[in-house]
C-alpha cells in the first residue's frame, strides 16, 4: 500500500525540493508568488476581523522577504491597509522582483527602513507578519533582524496576532533550536513542507499550516524525508470494523505484565485497547494483581499462567508484552516463554517470509500470527546483546513494535550500538537513532516524545506532532500500549495487512496525542480522563474538518 502524505524535511532537503522543482522548469518566482499567495489568503481566512487596523510585514533581504513582500502586495490588492518595514534591501533576483510588484501598488511612504526606535511601543497594528529569516537561517539575530524580531515580540506581548512565513525568526528549521531572543509565532504558513525543526519547537510557532507551492512530484523526493502523520493520511489507514462485527472480530489483545502490586499498568493497557476498538482483552498476570484488576475493569478476563503458550499461538490477535512485568526472573522466563511461543506457532512456521516496506505477505492458510508489542519492563529485559539478537530473528519474520519513551531507548540504543542521550531533542537525530535501532532489531520503533518518532526496519520514519503536557505522568504509556495493541489486533483480524506496521504505530500514537489534548490541561486533569477522550480522539479521524484550498496539513498549537 503506498502512502501519500506530507514531507517532514531538514531545511537542506527543502532546499534541494526548490531547486529540483526549478530544475524541472518551474519558474522560481512563480513558486515565491504562490507562496506569499497562499499565506496572504491564511492570514485573510484566520484574521478577518482585525485587517481594517492594518497589517505591518517585516521583511528581510533574502527570499523569505520576497514571500513577505508578496503577502504585502496581495493584501493590499484586497484593500487592506499595508506597511512593509525592511531589514535591508533585497539581495537576491526573485525578492527583487517581489519588491518591485508591491512599490507598484503601494505608496513609498508605506514601505521603510526597519528603524531601531520601531519596537519601543506596542503595535496599534491588527497583524504582524515575521518574513525576516527562512529555512537557511542560523546563528544568533544581529542588527536590524534583531529588532524586527523585538518588534514581533512587543506585538505578541500585545496582544496583536504574530504570522511567521516558513519558520519563525531565531527558530533553526531543521533542529528546533531556538535563539534566545526568537520569535514566537501565532500562526507559522510552511511552504511545500513540514520542517523538522517547527515540530520540535512547537509552542514557539504557533498553529502550523503547510502550504502547497506548486513543488508537485518534487516534494516527494527520495532522499530519506521523513512522513508527517496528520488526519488526512491517518483517516486513510485505520483498520475498519465492520457494522456487523461481533466481539470476536473486533480484534483480540493479549496483556502480560502486572507483578504483584502492578496492576494498575495493565488496567491502564486494556482500557487504551477497549477504548480503541478492540473486541476481547485478556491478561496474565499476577494472581493478586488479577483480583485487582477485575475489580477496577471487569471485561478484562483473567487468564491462568498455565495457559499463556496457546494463547498466544492460537487466540491473540496482538500482544502487548512489559507493561508492570518487573525485571526479576519469573518476569524474564514470562518475556521468554511468550517470544518462544510466537517462534513455535504453526502460523509463524508456515508465514511467508516476504518483507517490503509496505507489508508482510502471508500464506493463505495461515492464521496470522500476533503482533508483538512490546513495552516497559520487556525492552529492558531484551536490552543485551543476545535480547537483540533475539528480537532481530523475531521481527524479521512478524511484526514487533518497541514502544521505548527516552529512558527506556537510550538504553535499548547502547545494547544495539547506537548512540543516543535521553536528552537529545533535535528531531532528526532522534529520528536517525530509532532507525538505527530499528534495522538492528528488525522491530517497528516507537520513540515517545515531542514530536513521536515511528521508524521501521526500512528506514521509513514518522513524524507524530501531537500531545500535550497532560501525557507527562504516569501510566499514560500504558494507555499508549493498549491502544497500539487494538490497532494492530484489528489490522490482524481485518483486510489491513497491506499497511505498514510503522503507519500503524503512528495511527496509535496519533490517537494517543489528540487524547492527551482533547483531556484538558495538565494541571487537574488525570489518566482517566485521557482513557474518556480516546472517543473524541478516533471521531476526529472519521470527521475530519476539509483543509482550506492550497493548505496539504495543519498541526494545532502546543498547549500546556
Amino acid at each position: 500500500m503506498e502512502l501519500r502524505t506530507v514531507r517532514v524535511t531538514t531545511a537542506a532537503q527543502a532546499a534541494a525540493r526548490d531547486a529540483a522543482a526549478i530544475a524541472a522548469g518551474t519558474d522560481s518566482f512563480a513558486l515565491m508568488l504562490r507562496a506569499g499567495t497562499v499565506a496572504a489568503a491564511e492570514i485573510v481566512r484566520g484574521a478577518s476581523d482585525r485587517l481594517a487596523r492594518g497589517v505591518d510585514v517585516l521583511v528581510g533581504s533574502g527570499n523569505n522577504g520576497g514571500d513577505g513582500y508578496v503577502v504585502a502586495a496581495q493584501l493590499a490588492r484586497l484593500g487592506v491597509s499595508v506597511r512593509v518595514l525592511a531589514a535591508a534591501s533585497p539581495r537576491t533576483g526573485d525578492a527583487i522582483r517581489a519588491d518591485a510588484l508591491v512599490r507598484s501598488m503601494l505608496p513609498a511612504s508605506s514601505i521603510t527602513e526597519l528603524a531601531h526606535d520601531v519596537p519601543l511601543g506596542a503595535s496599534t497594528r491588527g497583524v504582524v507578519v515575521d518574513a525576516l529569516l527562512g529555512t537557511g537561517a542560523s546563528g544568533a539575530l544581529r542588527g536590524a533582524v534583531a529588532t524586527g524580531a523585538a518588534y514581533c515580540r512587543a506585538a505578541s506581548t500585545a496582544g496583536v496576532p504574530v504570522i511567521a512565513l516558513d519558520v519563525p525568526t531565531g527558530v533553526d528549521a531543521t533542529s528546533g533550536s531556538m535563539q534566545a531572543e526568537h520569535v514566537r509565532a501565532d500562526v507559522t504558513v510552511t511552504f511545500g513542507t513540514c520542517k523538522s525543526g517547527l515540530l520540535a519547537a512547537r509552542a514557539a510557532c504557533g498553529r502550523i499550516v503547510v502550504a502547497e507551492i506548486g513543488l508537485g512530484a518534487h516534494a516527494t523526493l527520495g532522499d530519506g524525508a521523513a512522513l508527517l502523520a496528520d488526519v488526512g493520511v491517518l483517516r486513510a489507514i485505520v483498520p475498519p470494523i465492520a457494522w456487523n462485527a461481533h466481539k470476536g472480530t473486533r480484534g483480540r489483545v493479549l496483556v502480560v505484565g502486572g507483578a504483584e502490586g502492578m496492576a494498575g499498568a495493565v488496567q491502564f493497557v486494556a482500557r487504551g485497547a477497549l477504548g480503541s476498538g478492540a473486541g476481547l482483552v485478556r491478561a496474565v498476570v499476577h494472581a493478586d494483581s488479577a483480583r485487582a484488576l477485575q475489580a477496577a475493569t471487569p471485561a478484562v478476563v483473567c487468564a491462568h499462567p498455565d495457559g499463556l503458550d496457546d494463547l498466544v499461538r492460537t487466540w491473540a490477535q496482538a500482544v502487548v508484552l512489559g507493561p508492570g512485568l518487573g525485571r526479576d526472573d519469573r518476569a524474564r522466563t514470562t518475556v521468554e516463554r511468550v517470544l518462544a511461543a510466537c517462534r513455535s506457532s504453526d502460523a509463524f512456521q508456515v508465514l511467508t517470509t516476504v518483507r517490503t516496506s509496505a507489508s508482510l505477505a502471508v500464506g493463505a492458510s495461515a492464521r496470522r500470527p500476533p503482533t508483538l508489542v512490546l513495552d516497559a519492563d520487556a525492552l529492558m529485559l531484551l536490552a543485551t546483546p543476545t535480547g537483540i539478537a533475539t528480537l532481530h530473528a523475531l521481527g524479521s519474520r512478524t511484526a514487533v513494535v518497541l514502544t521505548p519513551h527516552a529512558g527506556e531507548f537510550a538504553v535499548l540504543a547502547d545494547a544495539c550500538g547506537v548512540p543516543f542521550s535521553p536528552l537529545l531533542r533535535d528531531p532528526v537525530a532522534r529520528a536517525a537513532a530509532a532507525a538505527g535501532v530499528a534495522q538492528a532489531t528488525a522491530c517497528t520503533v516507537l520513540l515517545k516524545g515531542a514530536p513521536t518518532v515511528c521508524a521501521s526496519p526500512e528506514g521509513v520514519v514518522w513524524y507524530v506532532p501531537r500531545g500535550s503536557a497532560t501525557l507527562a505522568t504516569g501510566g499514560t504509556g500504558d494507555v499508549l500500549a493498549g491502544v497500539l495493541g487494538a490497532v494492530f489486533a484489528s489490522a490482524r483480524g481485518g483486510e489491513a495487512l497491506d499497511t505498514p506496521p510503522v503507519a500503524h504505530a503512528a495511527l496509535g500514537a496519533w490517537v494517543h496525542g489528540v487524547a492527551g489534548e482533547c483531556a484538558g490541561s495538565a494541571r487537574g486533569t488525570t489518566i482517566d480522563a485521557v482513557v474518556r477522550a480516546l472517543g473524541d480522539a478516533w471521531a476526529q479521524l472519521r470527521r475530519a474538518i476539509p483543509l482550506a484550498p492550497g493548505v496539504l496539513a495543519e498541526v494545532p498549537s502546543a498547549e500546556p
